[in-house]
C-alpha cells in the first residue's frame, strides 16, 4: 500500500510539471501546442512584488503599469534590450541592445537600435534612430538623429539634426541648432553653429563653420571652415578654401560679401565691390542685361544737366568746339574710344552727359537762329 502511495505521487507530480512552466524551465515542448499565455478572451498579466507591470490584451496591446484608462499618463521608463535603472530618470523609450545604457537622470528621451546613445549620461528630449547612432553623446539636449552613426560623436548642445548615415557624425561635434540631412552631410563638423545642409557628402569636410546653409549633393564638400555661406546646387566648389560670405547657386548667381554676379566667372568678385576702374559696384553681369525697362534715381537736382540753361553758364563757341574735335577727334568730357572699350560707361553719367550736349546743341541753334532772323531782316 504505501508503494502504491508513493508511485501515485510520482506520477501526478510528473503530469502536474508536464503541465506547467517550471522555474527552472520544461524539456521536451512542442512549439506548435506549448506556450505561455490564455485560452480564453482574457489577458494575460505579468507582475512584480505583486504588482502588475505588463498586460498583454486579447487584442494584442501591450499595456504598462496599468496604464489603461482615457487621459492617465505614463511617467516610467520603457526599455526593450537597453536602458539603465534609475529613479531619476524618467519617460524615456528605449529599443535597442546596449541603447541607452549609462543616462541616470534623464527625461523624454528615444532611442531606437543597438547601441544608440549608448554612452549618454545625462541630456533631455533627444530622439535617436539607428545603428550607433548618437552613441558617444554625452549632454546633449533636444537634437534628433536617424540614421546609423548620425550626430554619433555629438559631445553637448541642442537643437541639433542629422539625418542620415554618418551625418554629423564622425567628430566629437559641440554646437547648437546644426540641421544635416543626407548620408556624410557634415560628417566631420566639429564645431559650428547655425548651420543648414541637406545633401550627400555636403559639407563632408567641413571641421568649423556657423550660420551656413549648403543644399544640394557635394557641395563644398572639401572645404574645412567657412562661415555666413551659402550654396544651392550640387558639386559646387567654392573660390576659396576658407570661405566666408560666399554665394554661389547653381554656378551662375555667384556673391561675395554682398557683391553679386550673374554669369560664370573665373575670378572671385570684389569683396568691397571695387572693380578695376575704382569705382564701387554692387552688381556684375556677364553677357548682358535684356528689359523692357530700367529706371535710374538720380541723387540731387544738381545732378541733371539743366544747368546748362544757367545765364552764367559758360558755353563752348562753336570755333572752339570745332578746334577740340579737330585736335582730340571726340567731344570734350565724352570717353574715347579706348577709354570705353577698357573702362566701360556708366549708364547715369553717360546719359547726363549726353542730355548736357543735348543742351549745348541747343543753345547754340537757338543763337543761329537769332542770327539768321537778324540777317534777313536786313534783306527785306
Amino acid at each position: 500500500m504505501k508503494k502504491t502511495i508513493i508511485l501515485l505521487t510520482v506520477i501526478v507530480g510528473f503530469t502536474a510539471n508536464a503541465q506547467s512552466w517550471n522555474l527552472t524551465g520544461n524539456a521536451g515542448t512542442n512549439p506548435g501546442t506549448n506556450f505561455l499565455g490564455t485560452s480564453d478572451n482574457q489577458s494575460i498579466v505579468f507582475k512584480t512584488n505583486n504588482v502588475e507591470k505588463l498586460k498583454i490584451t486579447p487584442n494584442g496591446r501591450f499595456v504598462f503599469f496599468n496604464v489603461t484608462g482615457a487621459g492617465q499618463l505614463f511617467d516610467k521608463n520603457l526599455f526593450f534590450g537597453g536602458g539603465v535603472e534609475s529613479s531619476s530618470a524618467i519617460l524615456n523609450t528605449v529599443f535597442g541592445m546596449g541603447a541607452f545604457t549609462q543616462n541616470t537622470i534623464g527625461a523624454g528621451n528615444t532611442s531606437i537600435g543597438a547601441n544608440v546613445m549608448s554612452l549618454a549620461t545625462s541630456g533631455d528630449a533627444n530622439t535617436a534612430i539607428g545603428s550607433g547612432a548618437m552613441r558617444n553623446t554625452q549632454t546633449a539636449k533636444l537634437s534628433v538623429a536617424v540614421g546609423s552613426n548620425a550626430l554619433e560623436n555629438l559631445i553637448s548642445g541642442e537643437g541639433n539634426v542629422g539625418v542620415g548615415v554618418a551625418a554629423m557624425g564622425s567628430e566629437t561635434l559641440i554646437g547648437n541648432n546644426n540641421v544635416s540631412v543626407g548620408n556624410s552631410a557634415a560628417r566631420y563638423l566639429k564645431n559650428g553653429n547655425e548651420n543648414v545642409i541637406v545633401g550627400g557628402n555636403a559639407f563632408r569636410a567641413l571641421r568649423t563653420g556657423s550660420n551656413n546653409i549648403n543644399l544640394g549633393a557635394s557641395n563644398a564638400n572639401l572645404i574645412l571652415s567657412g562661415n555666413n555661406n551659402i550654396f544651392i546646387g550640387s558639386n559646387i566648389v567654392p573660390y576659396s578654401s576658407t570661405p566666408d560670405n560666399e554665394l554661389n547657386i547653381g554656378n551662375w548667381i555667384v556673391g561675395n560679401n554682398g557683391t553679386i554676379g550673374i554669369g560664370q566667372f573665373t575670378n572671385q568678385l570684389p569683396g568691397d565691390g571695387i572693380a578695376a576702374d575704382g569705382q564701387k559696384y554692387k552688381l556684375f553681369v556677364k553677357d548682358g542685361i535684356r528689359t523692357e525697362k530700367v529706371k535710374v534715381d538720380i541723387a540731387s537736382s544738381n545732378g541733371w544737366a539743366d544747368y546748362v540753361f544757367e545765364k552764367d553758364y559758360k558755353l563752348m563757341s562753336l570755333n572752339e568746339l570745332d578746334q577740340f574735335i579737330s585736335k582730340n577727334g571726340h567731344l570734350p568730357e565724352v570717353p574715347t574710344t579706348k577709354e570705353a572699350i577698357e573702362n566701360g560707361i556708366e549708364l547715369k553719367a553717360m546719359n547726363i552727359l549726353l542730355l548736357k550736349k543735348v543742351e549745348e546743341l541747343t543753345l547754340h541753334a537757338i543763337e543761329q537762329q537769332k542770327r539768321i532772323e537778324v540777317l534777313e531782316s536786313k534783306f527785306k
